[in-house]
């Protein structure tokens, strides 16, 4: 049965909601920005919706924001990677066929070759004249069924190379955020499956951070000044992680790390001194000549349990990160069963 979202009744209006919603804003409805306005309408993604809401708060819902939304939020959700998987299966039957094909001619050639060497000592030398000349006719065919086998081979992997290009392309954008090429929220819980089904791992601790008063860097210095803050982070954050650790920018400000093989007292400590270093960063605005500081960022913790899924662990540590930010902020805290005194 087909979701009721899915009706032409619904989407034809959320179609028409969508191109009202762009012309208000006198947003041309091209292919990118039409997509967005759809997903907002739907309503289905909150993010993408909150994000949408800030840039046009802040008077930048332009085409570079757009472009930052589709990547960021719909273009995983559209990838088309049945298209492509069908596309090189087809590949691979012509190439096969066309193998199969050339072994063919080549097993009647050698069929026929035995036969006229069994031939020859029985033959006239007009027969043997007549037996080399169809030898040489079925040596023609077989050199060029080899030859056309070759061509088609070679246009074969040309055409296996711009898709496997094509393919490595899509597939690094659908898993990573534009802005700090860390994971993006849906590679995040891509990663944290595996790593529930990896035996090798033990324990897993998560941790949600939140730059503290974000907001406030894009209304007094602007959206750029604001992507500085968010990549610098983004880069202090990684820089302090082991290699098992997994760290995404999971939407805006927030950021979600997956700590393998990690206690919840370990990560806690982990966490405080990478909030440390955090509080301590500053860069100069280049357009203005003045320092930029006073950057802070709250964490939440909560570790896994045998029958969580990602939601469950994430909920519970998006709890702690608002009691952080409750008791005032650049701190860090756990899950409340889970407390440490």
């Amino acid at each position: 049965m087909d979701n009721e979202s899915d009706t032409p009744k619904v989407i034809g209006r959320l179609s028409l909601a969508s191109l009202t919603w762009l012309r208000d804003r006198q947003i041309p409805a091209r292919p990118v920005a039409y997509a967005v306005a759809f997903e907002y309408q739907a309503e289905n993604t909150p993010e993408l919706s909150r994000q949408v809401d800030e840039y046009e708060s802040d008077g930048v819902l332009n085409d570079e924001a757009f472009e930052h939304i589709f990547r960021e939020y719909v273009l995983a959700k559209f990838i088309d990677l049945g298209s492509f998987n069908k596309t090189v299966t087809e590949l691979v039957n012509d190439t096969g066929a066309a193998v199969s094909e050339a072994r063919l001619q080549l097993k009647d050639f050698k069929q026929f070759l035995q036969l006229a060497k069994e031939q020859l000592a029985k033959l006239g030398s007009d027969d043997v004249a007549d037996l080399v000349r169809n030898l040489s006719n079925n040596t023609a065919q077989t050199y060029h069924a080899v030859n056309a086998l070759e061509s088609h081979l070679s246009t074969v992997m040309a055409e296996v190379r711009v898709l496997q290009k094509k393919y490595t392309q899509i597939q690094r954008q659908a898993r990573q955020d534009q802005l700090t090429g860390l994971l993006n929220r849906n590679a995040l819980q891509g990663e944290f499956n595996q790593m529930v089904e990896d035996e090798g791992v033990e324990s897993i601790t998560i941790s949600v951070g939140d730059i503290d008063h974000f907001k406030q860097f894009n209304d007094n210095h602007g959206h750029t000044i604001g992507d500085k803050v968010i990549k610098l982070v983004a880069d202090t954050l990684k820089s302090n992680l082991k290699g098992s650790d997994i760290i995404s920018r999971y939407g805006g400000e927030e950021f979600v790390i997956i700590l393998p093989n990690t206690h919840l007292n370990d990560g806690m400590k982990l966490m405080n001194s990478i909030r440390e270093k955090i509080a301590s960063l500053g860069f100069v605005n280049t357009a203005t000549n003045k320092r930029i500081d006073g950057i802070t960022m709250s964490f939440g913790l909560s570790q896994f349990e045998s029958d969580d899924n990602f939601h469950s662990l994430f909920d519970r540590a998006d709890k702690a990160l608002y009691r952080s930010k409750q008791n005032g902020r650049n701190r860090v805290h756990c899950e409340t069963k889970k407390a440490l005194n």
